[in-house]
Parts: structure tokens; C-alpha cells; sequence
């Protein structure tokens, strides 16, 4: 089924224009659908519901409720109301709950433990690293990962998310019907297989500037805590932890160099008492125990070992940084000749544990590579 007959009525209420959804969800807490429905259906009623909502309220757009239906149909989507009991726990206690969410994937990944993870579209590769890291470490504790799908930390996040079972759902500033941006067309897929993709927004809804701070609110309310990558200060990252803070959820910050202006965002909430956040653990430490996952140590960076190490692997590894290095480099500080160096790195690279950035230079995997 694509929808429930409470998210059919919705679907009706929300077409009649004039009052925001919020309006509607407060005034639902004291009527029945079918009861603002049919205040909505005739000019009485309407006059009625504009002294409750204070707002001039027309009647309800059935076209527009029929077509919704037909695209839902047409594209397998699904849509869920608030009236629905799979609606999300934690997003239906927020002060300001969407009435309806439409979405394409497993539903019930909403509800799985979260963590959201945001930042900077124009992140550097430090931060896309770190990014990744996180989101596949807590994603192999069985922590779910939410985030936007925008280009930079939230690409990054979703990425390393896919390798862990914990998988990972993004949050659209638009239709679920509609990439953006469209270069994560590939991404949008496997997220989701491995988890869902949701908005409040009807299907054919573009992807407007002001619609994405209005998304925020829904990323953090789906999470036990928003972390914060990379920032600046007026940026949409920290406009979702400031929603976290008012919807009483964890905030964390990844700290950066002092020098980066994406730094700004991260050192001031850690100023503000946020959890400085150096690996998965800084955050698991901080969740509730009733959530029932695994607190162990963080993952090695750059990969998953499914062999030892030797001696020599771990010089490298604890030579390399997440900025590329070269060859030269990394012989000189190792102490390790070419004809051992460079099947070292070879067969470091076929695990996934480093990659070539080109150029003879090396660094850590990206979390795209490693997955």
C-alpha cells in the first residue's frame, strides 16, 4: 500500500492553502481529520478554522491530492502521516512535526538509533576523511547515519555509512522524487537499499534555497545528536545543531586546524559546551545505554584489517597523515627501501587501507574506497 487513509485525509487538509502544516498538526491534537475536513468543505467551516488558526484557510485542493497519489503509484513511493503509528518516536515529540513524510526505502530505518552528521559542501579532503570515518565507524556499531545528501561532509557521511550495517538515510530539501544534487544520483540508490531517503515536501518539489534550513529540523529531530564536521558559522551545519539543542538532543563537534575557516563552526560549539569529538567512541560514550549498541574502540582509519599487520605496514601507517605524501617522503621517515617500499604500498592500497592520490603521493583511503 502506498498510503494509509489518514495520510490520504492529510494529503487533503495540507492542499487547502492559507496555513502552514504546523497549524494543522497543533489543531489535529484536538479534532479529527475527518472532522477539519469537513470544516474545510464549506464556507462555515471555514470561517470557523480561520478563528482557530488565525489564518484564511480555502478549501482543499483534491486535484492536487489525486495527482499526489498518482505520483506515489507511478514511482513506488510511500508517505506516512503523523497519524500513522510507523511515524518516527523522536520526530513526532518536536515542537513542530511535518504531518507527512513521503518516502522511497525502509521506512522503519527511521527509527533504528541515529546519529546525524552534517558540515560544509565545501569541505576539504581532511574533513571528507573525517566525515567518513565517523559514519563508518558508527555505522559497524549499528548506529544509523543520518544526513542530507548535499555535496562535501554529507556525501562523505552516507558514503562511509554504507559499509557498516548500520547503513544510512538522507533527509531531502525537496521532492524524494528529485536527486540533488544530481551527480548523487548513484548514492541516492544505495542509500536507498540500505536505508531510506524522506521529505516532508510533495513529490515535484524543487530544491529552493530556503526549503533546505526548514529540512534541518526533521535531520536532527530523526537522531540522539547531530555532529558537526566542518562549518562556518552562518552555515546550514550549525543551523542543525541549533535545532538540536532546542529539540534536547547530544551536539559534537569534530575540531579542525585553527588556520581553516571550516574550523570556525566545530571550535565554537565546542566552546559552547559541545563533545569534542575525535572518533566513534567520544560519541557512543555519550549516548544513552538503553540504546543497545557496541562501545568498543574505533575502527583503524583508513580501512578494515582483515589481516595482521607487519612492522613495516605499521611504520607507514603511522607515518601517513590524512594529506598526501610522497614516496620519497615516506622512505626517508621509514627508514624502508623502494623494492620493499613499493610492493608495501601496493598491497596496502589492493586492501584499502591507503590510495594513491597520484603523482607518487599517498594518504589514508577515502571512506568512498574503503566501502
Amino acid at each position: 500500500m502506498v498510503c494509509s487513509d489518514e495520510a490520504r485525509r492529510w494529503l487533503e487538509i495540507i492542499s487547502a492553502r492559507g496555513a502552514g502544516s504546523a497549524r494543522w498538526v497543533d489543531l489535529s491534537r484536538g479534532a479529527a481529520l475527518d472532522e477539519i475536513l469537513r470544516m474545510l468543505e464549506s464556507e462555515v467551516g471555514r470561517e470557523l478554522l480561520r478563528r482557530r488558526l488565525g489564518r484564511v484557510v480555502g478549501a482543499p485542493d483534491r486535484a492536487f491530492a489525486d495527482e499526489q497519489m498518482r505520483l506515489l503509484e507511478r514511482g513506488g513511493y510511500g508517505l506516512v502521516s503523523i497519524s500513522d503509528e510507523a511515524y518516527p518516536k523522536l520526530l513526532r515529540e518536536i515542537t513542530d512535526p511535518p504531518p507527512l513524510l513521503f518516502f522511497e526505502g525502509d521506512f522503519t530505518a527511521l527509527s533504528r538509533p541515529a546519529i546525524c552528521i552534517v558540515g560544509s559542501r565545501r569541505s576539504s579532503r581532511r574533513g571528507l576523511i573525517n566525515a567518513g570515518n565517523l559514519a563508518r565507524e558508527l555505522s559497524e556499531r549499528g548506529i544509523h547515519v543520518i544526513s542530507g545528501l548535499a555535496r562535501g561532509i554529507d556525501g562523505a557521511a552516507h558514503g562511509g555509512a554504507l559499509a557498516g550495517a548500520g547503513g544510512t538515510s538522507a533527509v531531502l530539501g525537496c521532492g524524494v522524487d528529485i536527486v540533488y544534487p544530481p551527480e548523487h544520483g548513484f548514492l541516492a540508490e544505495e542509500i536507498a537499499r540500505s536505508g531510506c531517503i524522506v521529505s516532508e515536501f510533495p513529490l515535484g518539489t524543487r530544491p529552493l534555497k530556503y526549503r533546505f534550513p526548514q529540512r534541518n529540523r526533521i535531520m536532527s529531530a530523526l537522531s540522539l545528536g547531530v555532529v558537526v564536521v566542518e562549518a562556518d558559522l552562518d552555515s546550514g551545519a550549525m543551523g542543525t545543531a541549533l535545532w538540536a539543542l532546542e529539540q534536547n538532543r547530544e551536539v559534537f563537534a569534530v575540531p579542525g586546524p585553527i588556520d581553516y575557516p571550516g574550523s570556525r563552526g566545530p571550535h565554537h560549539l565546542i566552546r559552547q559546551g559541545a563533545t569534542l569529538v575525535e572518533g566513534a567512541a567520544d560519541i557512543l560514550g555519550a549516548l544513552p545505554a538503553a540504546v543497545g549498541i557496541e562501545r568498543g574502540g574505533t575502527a583503524p582509519a583508513g580501512g578494515v584489517l582483515d589481516e595482521p599487520l607487519t612492522d613495516d605496514e605499521r611504520v607507514v601507517l603511522s607515518t601517513l597523515d590524512l594529506e598526501p605524501k610522497h614516496i620519497d617522503e615516506l622512505m626517508q621517515f621509514c627508514h624502508i627501501p623502494p623494492t620493499v617500499m613499493l610492493p608495501l604500498l601496493l598491497d596496502l592500497e589492493m586492501r584499502g587501507i591507503i590510495e594513491s592520490c597520484g603523482a607518487g603521493t599517498y594518504a589514508l583511503a577515502s571512506p568512498r574506497k574503503q566501502s
